[in-house]
């Protein structure tokens, strides 16, 4: 009996190319290379080197439009590009969350100086961290406890999640923008005034940098 040799031919780029991006539109998160593969392999003949060309080939097909495939720490997202940011702002106005100052200035404070302790916090912005604030940073995952200090006390010490990466559109923490040089010693006691940061005090510095299109002044 002659059997049929199974074709081993991996499937035509432009198909492969409309699968990857009918799945990564349909997705709630990013996804891997290995998750794609995982998932196309499944039911067709692909590689690991084909979905990275196919990607690569989507990524020249959205030069001219106003959605791009973004890759962050998770892996890729078709997103909307920051230069219609203006537009979204508007259609998601009701739902876009709003955050205090404080908390995004602690949220900046983990991500540089992580892992850290609510008390190196609380040195560094001169006030002490709001149980709520650290509250909402963990229900958004985007800090989490990864150990205790070995001090009196055990305090927990806190770094920051891939989801943190993802949200900033960042693949790793290298990414986040450089701080400004101190030109003076900083003041670790400086009084916020609602109307002016001064750029000595670090936590103002980062939440500028990396959180511009969060920051919004009432209280969370």
């Amino acid at each position: 009996m002659i059997m049929k040799r199974e074709a081993n031919t991996n499937m035509d780029n432009n198909k492969l190319k409309n699968i990857i991006e009918a799945i990564l539109l349909a997705s709630y998160e990013p996804l891997s290379v290995d998750k794609l593969f995982k998932i196309i392999s499944s039911k067709d003949k692909t590689s690991k080197s084909d979905i990275l060309s196919a990607i690569d080939s989507l990524q020249k097909d959205y030069e001219d439009k106003d959605i791009e495939i973004a890759k962050v720490a998770s892996g890729f997202r078709i997103q909307a590009k920051s230069a219609i940011g203006d537009y979204l702002n508007i259609m998601f106005a009701d739902r876009t969350p709003r955050y205090s100052r404080a908390l995004l200035e602690t949220l900046s404070i983990i991500a540089y100086r992580q892992p850290v302790t609510r008390g190196d916090i609380e040195a560094i912005r001169g006030v002490s961290v709001s149980t709520s604030i650290m509250r909402t940073l963990t229900e958004r995952n985007w800090i989490r406890i990864i150990g205790y200090r070995d001090v009196p006390g055990k305090p927990a010490m806190f770094a920051t999640t891939p989801e943190f990466l993802d949200y900033f559109s960042l693949q790793r923490l290298d990414e986040l923008p450089e701080l400004p040089e101190q030109k003076e010693p900083m003041d670790l006691n400086l009084e916020f005034d609602d109307d002016s940061l001064e750029d000595q005090d670090l936590s103002s510095n980062v939440s500028k940098s990396i959180l511009v299109d969060s920051s919004q002044d009432t209280e969370t």
